[in-house]
């Protein structure tokens, strides 16, 4: 949409856009075929896929931007990896025990610390120069985020599952606070490598912490293993002069207060139905600016358009127009066009 850029910096700064902008991910094929002019975006166009979501939104980050190709891949490692049209699936890895996983980690961890004093060329790394195509592919009026590292508690855990890490943590969990620390070594060391014409206002940390019923950790070793070294990361983008989105799903009520004093900007995707309250939220952290806090579980691929619209009201006026409304999660193929279109079109018409 014409203005995007500046509507979103206008919202990161705590002032009044001309509309509250739109930040989301648009895996729905109806969706992008209306804002591709009426044409299907197909399997692996991601240049249909970028013009239509620069269309529809003002913001969004990393995702797939057309279908993929469904397909089988084998890992190197004999793990087979599934392709669906919107998501990949890769199942964990298998060690023996508590015992192989710290031997395997050890090892991986003495070839990282080698290289810990190399100052790293995050101008040459494959993943930011991909994010800097699509920075031109969306052009100079879109606030694309750019995805950033992080502590990697989440690759830790989704690397074997969750449950076979839980045993990790209780047995080997100085292999565990190890990893966390050299993964914040080279986060750091990734911000300080960007160059200095890099072109992104604000990056995007996604950390999936938390269930719908709360945090998937104890808030207590969160405290003492995860947000400090969270903190570092944040700092060395702040320094950078960056803003920084964190994302988690879930119920982040009774970690708020970490992840606030953390330093983070911004907040996604905002889960409603897993008890994330945009008013109580604003009032409590009134610094914090939110991308998302539309339900996506059942509103948006269920409820009528009016209430679409209503809920999009009340957000707005919730967190006084700190937000940038889009669904909790994603646009999902579920959600129909009508309601994407509700959402849209009360956001653009909310007179602030």
């Amino acid at each position: 949409m014409k203005g995007s850029k500046e509507r979103v910096q206008r919202v990161m700064t705590f002032g009044k856009p001309d509309h509250a902008p739109l930040f989301d991910l648009l895996p729905n094929d109806a969706v992008l075929c209306h804002f591709n002019g009426g044409v299907p975006v197909e399997t692996g166009d991601d240049r249909s896929g970028i013009s239509a979501l620069v269309a529809a939104t003002d913001s969004s980050r990393f995702s797939y931007f057309a279908p993929m190709q469904e397909r089988s891949e084998t890992l190197p490692d004999g793990r087979v990896c599934q392709y669906e049209r919107w998501t990949v699936w890769t199942p964990p890895k298998v060690f023996a025990s508590a015992e192989e996983y710290r031997q395997i980690k050890q090892g991986e961890l003495t070839v990282q610390n080698m290289q810990a004093n190399a100052r790293y060329a995050t101008a040459n790394d494959g993943g930011y120069l991909r994010h800097r195509d699509w920075h031109f592919s969306f052009g100079k009026d879109y606030y694309l985020l750019l995805y950033a590292p992080s502590p990697g508690l989440m690759g830790l855990y989704t690397e074997v599952g969750l449950e076979t890490f839980s045993y990790y943590l209780s047995d080997v969990e100085d292999v565990i606070d190890a990893q966390l620390e050299a993964n914040t070594e080279q986060a750091c060391k990734w911000v300080d490598g960007l160059p200095d014409d890099d072109p992104f206002d604000a990056v995007f940390i996604g950390e999936d912490i938390a269930f719908k019923s709360g945090p998937m950790f104890s808030p207590r070793w969160l405290a003492e293993h995860y947000f400090p070294r969270l903190k570092r990361v944040i700092s060395a983008f702040h320094a950078r002069r960056k803003k920084v989105v964190f994302h988690s799903d879930g119920n982040l009520n009774p970690i708020m207060d970490d992840l606030v004093a953390a330093g983070i900007d911004g907040l996604n995707p905002i889960e409603v139905q897993a008890g994330m309250d945009l008013a109580d939220l604003h009032k409590r952290y009134p610094e914090l600016i939110f991308f998302g806090g539309i339900d996506v579980s059942h509103l948006l691929p269920f409820g009528k358009p009016q209430e679409v619209q209503d809920a999009v009201v009340q957000a707005i006026e919730d967190t006084e127009g700190q937000i940038l409304i889009g669904s909790s999660t994603e646009v999902m193929n579920q959600v129909p066009l009508e309601n994407f279109m509700a959402m849209r079109t009360a956001a653009i018409n909310y007179n602030f």
